[in-house]
């Protein structure tokens, strides 16, 4: 029950009403545990609420709480039964009515009493939620267009909101961490993957990362492999081992009569046959059309250039093409599935199976020349896709291993003192790889580091303290060495460099042991790069790793 005092302003009315029927609703402040806080209760209880609550009368009559949730309930547990109350009319529109609510609890709240990081990222959740677009959130939150992206992401998810609480992820693993959970719908392994992830309790957010990058890929080669799924073709993400006895290519197969199979074999039976979908480089396609496009007919001296530009002597305008993952498919069939499709095992492959004598084998009817040949050949193929099988695991290690260290050098280089003996790596590291600076993408990975492109260098200097200009100085050297590690095509593959010197990169062990140094954690890619560990040993951290 209520009972008007006074009206205050033509939007409030102050009224007496028992918290017992108030109803608290949503609150951007979720999980209250007021018995934590019996300090606040016997206050209650001792001089009443001397700051009145905020509500809003329901269409209903019941008053809603907009501001003063840890009030009312300190208040209940008071044995309060009366408390004063501002209440004004609640806005007809449901929508805009909720938007208010959060945007009004969220403010609030920060003005006193800061809300934790996870309430913070759960409000932006509901507001986008609700159908507000990110510039409208940032702007009724006062918080960037950027904190909106990645705390709408982790808001979703109770389990990133809690670590976000307990200071266990930063926004941007939380933010990973919830679109893991969101996929988990489509790839029902993904959630054991997380809780062995957290089990390990090291490098959290870079193995969420390599998870995420991992999933994207998942998801990727599912689009590519669409057609063939809706025609009844099952997807395999992992290329098959062919020397186990589990899986057969059609190099593996006859058919009854002995003869090799049709390449649109699997065609006739789809349902019996799995596809295996990989990236096999780029290639570049006509915008409108989606029709292959040879890179000899591209003028790239458009690139960034106006439409209406006319490229060179027939050649296509950039501006209409675009570069996309060229995909390849192959086949293959379970061991379940032979009999089925009605096909035989070739003499070569019955020769590698049965661990026939080289005397001779009624079962493959070959000479023991042509036998060892084909146990030969066999070895060579299995080799050829474990060795692909590790390059991609390495790749995406290596991929995830650049954002995570691009991630540190744009925090290392963001203070205003150097690490320690930097001055002397600095002289060290130019006076035997002086030409660093002439690496292409320098100034790319300068300006996606530091956040402002190499000709700001100078002014940024002038108005600099000594000990920031040598942090300045710093960053140039250690972006072109990073230019350096991954080369013109922001490459993956550097884990090759101790075995090869793998394009020139000198110098890049000098780099990642001062990265490391100064306090970056180096990955298996990153210490194999250097040589402080095999590239065996990487691909088995690496797989140890994604288990």
């Amino acid at each position: 029950m209520t009972t008007t005092a006074s009206a205050p302003s033509s939007a409030y009315t102050l009224v007496e009403a028992d918290p017992n029927e108030l109803d608290i609703a949503a609150n951007v402040r979720k999980g209250v545990d007021i018995a934590a806080a019996p300090e606040f209760i016997a206050s209650i209880a001792e001089l009443g609420v001397l700051q009145s609550v905020s509500a809003v009368r329901r269409a209903d009559g019941t008053l809603a709480v907009r501001d003063g949730q840890r009030r009312t309930l300190a208040a209940r547990e008071a044995g309060l039964t009366s408390i004063p109350v501002m209440v004004r009319e609640q806005t007809a529109d449901e929508r805009a009515a909720d938007i208010e609510r959060i945007t009004e609890q969220y403010n609030a709240n920060e003005q006193r009493e800061d809300l934790t990081r996870g309430q913070r990222a759960g409000a932006v959740a509901d507001l986008l939620d609700l159908g507000l677009n990110v510039q409208k959130v940032a702007t009724a939150l006062h918080v960037p267009k950027a904190y909106v992206e990645k705390a709408g992401r982790a808001g979703r998810s109770e389990r990133a909101r809690s670590q976000l609480d307990d200071r266990q992820l930063t926004l941007e693993a939380a933010a990973l961490l919830a679109d893991l959970e969101d996929a988990a719908e489509a790839e029902p392994w993904i959630p054991d993957t997380i809780d062995k992830i957290f089990e390990r309790g090291y490098g959290v957010e870079y193995h969420l990362s390599n998870l995420h990058r991992r999933v994207a890929e998942r998801a990727a080669a599912s689009a590519a492999a669409a057609d063939y799924t809706a025609r009844g073709f099952a997807l395999l993400h992992d290329e098959p081992s062919t020397g186990t006895g589990d899986w057969f290519s059609l190099a593996d197969l006859r058919t009854a009569d002995g003869e090799p199979i049709a390449a649109d074999a699997p065609e006739q039976a789809p349902h019996l046959w799995h596809v295996y979908v990989y990236e096999a480089g780029s290639t570049w396609v006509d915008k409108k059309t989606r029709e292959e496009v040879d890179e000899d007919d591209i003028d790239f001296d458009t690139v960034d250039e106006d439409d209406d530009v006319e490229p060179f002597d027939g050649q296509l305008h950039a501006n209409t093409v675009e570069k996309i993952p060229a995909w390849r498919y192959e086949f293959f069939l379970h061991h379940d599935n032979r009999a089925a499709a009605g096909l035989e095992l070739a003499p070569e492959r019955i020769a590698t199976a049965n661990g026939a004598s080289d005397a001779g084998d009624p079962q493959d009817g070959l000479t023991p020349a042509q036998r060892q040949a084909a146990r030969a050949e066999a070895e060579r193929v299995e080799n050829e896709r474990a060795e692909r099988r590790k390059v991609k695991a390495l790749n995406r290690a290596g991929a995830t291993a650049t954002e995570s260290r691009r991630t540190f050098l744009t925090g290392l280089l963001s203070g205003n003192t150097a690490p320690k003996n930097a001055t002397k790596w600095i002289v060290t590291a130019l006076a035997t790889h002086g030409d660093v600076f002439t690496e292409s993408k320098t100034r790319e990975r300068y300006a996606d580091i530091m956040g402002s492109p190499l000709s700001d260098a100078p002014q940024k200097a002038d108005n600099a303290t000594v000990a920031r200009a040598e942090v300045l100085l710093l960053a140039r050297v250690l972006t072109a060495f990073e230019a350096r590690l991954t080369g013109p095509q922001d490459s993956k593959d550097y884990w090759r460099f101790s075995s090869k010197h793998y394009r020139g990169m000198v110098g890049i062990d000098s780099y990642l042991t001062f990265l490391a140094d100064s306090g970056h954690t180096l990955t298996p890619v990153e210490q194999a790069a250097i040589g402080n560990i095999t590239i065996d040993a990487a691909h088995a951290a690496v797989a140890d790793e994604e288990a």
